[in-house]
């Protein structure tokens, strides 16, 4: 037999060996996998059951507070938005363990189980129906019929229902919890059992091999060690006999052809290896440069970390004051011990006004960082622009009349329609049409213009009042920057509308800037994209 089959041979019982474990190891992975998806089912559903059990406790517990305290409309809201969720949750759970069980019996648990989730939230809609009725009850002031609903309803029937059927999911699910480990407990013996079955095979086919190719292969290759060790000490005169006609044999002779080539094909490798050396330095430069990039990218960085260090220093001084100015207010009115009614009630109306300044400044902070981290949704639709506009006249028309500032609107006939959010648009305008009304002076006017040109569409809001300096175009729209000293006391604001109003515009691919002077007053433009096929 020829040395090439005799090797054909034995890997060719390896093959076979080796096909047979990836086959076992296949189907034990398959087991394996299936079991483990199974107990991650389970664990997930056993976990979202507990947060059903807290979120109904707690459901139960604001409906009690109801009877108590009175309506707390926010935390029951939370309560009954949090448990519907978990009850939506488990049932997806359930839905997707039964899309992959193969089991019909394992399925057929898995809808069971969904019709108590159904039980589960019917109940809760009883609940709902229950509050609606108390409710009803303690506005028309009957508490003891409240009472009375109250424990026969809630406390004597659907309480203890509820708690039943999230007791019986969760035994279900603890159930099947235990039959999953128990199914990996069993998986992992056998496992055991068949590695080491394997491993006698494996190594049982290896001492037969390697005595096989050892009387065949070993000496003979040997040699041919031998000789290659002397090519690599640079003896090329070096010259191997062939020991027989086999395929070791021939492997002999081309041994020794190859020394010889080796001769013609050093000076080749000489080459090679110069280019190789041009490669790599070129390699460094790339690297370099890359580096270069890294070094731009870590100072952008930086600069973002100092910004938004700048950003909550800012946030920290812009609420200071108006709190300074409420502690001060309050304790002045607590020091006068002979103070009129007429006097507490100036202070409280000043720490009302100054409360509901910080309230804006809170929601405008708040908006400006759920926008930065994406949070702020801007749905896109047709909008007419013209009803955007005529909502905004209707709105500041109050803050105008105040001032004795007239609004002059100027729009087309025709309906200018972009793609946009309305209420982020109304928003947007809204900033700046309260703008030009704070900054200009009283019985001046304010225009606003609509107009489109190459396919955009153009608003601009002009005031009288002091304008902008060239310096300021850009400064405008960062946040706090509330102007020079030009625009006056009366313009103080929070300096966030017009970061907002730019954030707003920008998320419907539009541009805003501002322009003018003492003499023109400011004007405010803000350029948005037609929508397609509006003229």
């Amino acid at each position: 037999m020829r040395i090439r089959t005799k090797i054909l041979s034995s890997h060719a019982i390896l093959a076979a060996t080796v096909a047979l474990i990836c086959v076992v190891i296949i189907f034990t992975l398959r087991v394996a996998d299936g079991n483990r998806r199974q107990l991650a089912a389970s664990y997930e559903q056993l976990r979202n059951i507990d947060l059903i059990a807290t979120e109904a406790n707690h459901y139960v517990e604001q409906i009690a507070e109801l009877i108590i305290i009175g309506p707390q409309g926010a935390d029951m809201e939370h309560a009954r938005a949090a448990l519907r969720n978990h009850i939506a949750t488990q049932r997806v759970l359930i839905a997707g363990e039964i899309d992959w069980l193969q089991d019909p019996e394992e399925r057929d648990g898995e809808i069971a189980e969904l019709a108590l989730i159904d039980r589960i939230e019917a109940l809760v809609d009883d609940l709902d129906e229950v509050y609606a009725r108390l409710s009803s009850e303690l506005a028309a002031g009957r508490r003891d019929v409240a009472d009375a609903l109250y424990r026969d309803e809630v406390e004597d029937r659907l309480d203890d229902e509820l708690g039943a059927l999230i007791a019986e999911v969760l035994a279900r699910e603890q159930d099947e919890a235990e039959k999953s480990l128990a199914a990996s407990a069993r998986l992992s013996r056998q496992s055991i059992w068949l590695a080491s079955g394997l491993v006698l095979v494996v190594a049982t086919l290896g001492a037969v091999n390697v005595v096989m190719l050892n009387r065949t292969v070993l000496r003979p290759v040997t040699a041919l060690a031998e000789a290659a060790d002397a090519v690599g000490r640079g003896d090329l005169s070096h010259i191997v006999e062939p020991g027989s006609e086999d395929e070791l044999g021939h492997l002999a002779q081309r041994f020794n052809r190859m020394t010889r080539q080796i001769l013609d094909q050093r000076d080749a490798l000489q080459s090679t290896n110069e280019t190789l050396e041009r490669q790599v330095a070129e390699r460094t430069a790339e690297l370099f440069a890359r580096s270069e990039e890294l070094e731009t990218v870590n100072a952008r960085l930086r600069e973002i970390d100092t910004s938004r260090a700048q950003f909550f220093a800012d946030i920290s001084h812009e609420l200071r004051t108006p709190l300074t100015i409420l502690r001060g207010q309050a304790e002045i009115a607590l020091r006068r011990r002979d103070a009129t009614p007429e006097q507490v009630r100036e202070t409280l109306e000043a720490v009302v006004r100054k409360a509901g300044q910080m309230g804006r400044l809170v929601e405008d902070m708040l908006f400006l960082a759920r926008s930065e981290h994406g949070a702020v949704g801007v749905e896109l639709e047709p909008v007419t622009l013209q009803e955007i506009v005529s909502e905004t006249l209707l709105d500041s028309q109050t803050l105008a009349r105040r001032k004795g500032i007239v609004l002059s609107p100027r729009q087309p006939l025709d309906p200018v329609i972009v793609q946009g959010d309305a209420d982020r648009l109304r928003q947007a305008l809204q900033i700046t049409l309260d703008n030009a009304i704070k900054f200009g002076p009283e019985n001046s006017t304010v225009r606003i213009a609509l107009e489109t040109s190459d396919g955009r569409a153009v608003i601009r809001v002009q005031d009288e009042g002091p304008g902008f300096a060239e310096a300021e175009s850009e400064r405008v729209f960062t946040r706090f920057y509330r102007g020079e000293a030009n625009r006056g006391k009366t313009g103080r604001g929070s300096g966030l509308g017009l970061s907002i109003a730019k954030w707003i515009v920008e998320r419907h691919s539009g541009a805003i800037g501002v322009d003018g002077s003492a003499e023109t007053g400011a004007t405010v433009t803000i350029d948005l994209p037609l929508a397609a096929g509006a003229a």
